[in-house]
């Protein structure tokens, strides 16, 4: 993958990350599952939370790989 591609894919994660953490503790799972769209439908706050440390793991494997 070309450097500057790389570095697009971890910012574009990293907003993605920002955004879940943001729902994750400020609404309920009703709420983020309203103003999502292309993320899975989470059944409960747990999923939610499982799916933000998904995101921030691939993330961190972006920046360390």
């Amino acid at each position: 993958m070309r450097e500057g591609l790389k570095r697009d894919v971890e910012d574009l994660l990293g907003n993605y990350l920002a955004d879940l953490e943001y729902w994750c503790g400020d609404m309920d799972i009703n709420g983020i599952n309203f103003v999502t769209s292309g993320t899975p439908e989470f059944e409960t706050i747990e999923d939610a939370n499982a799916y933000r440390v998904m995101v921030k793991a691939v993330l961190k494997e972006m920046r360390d790989g």
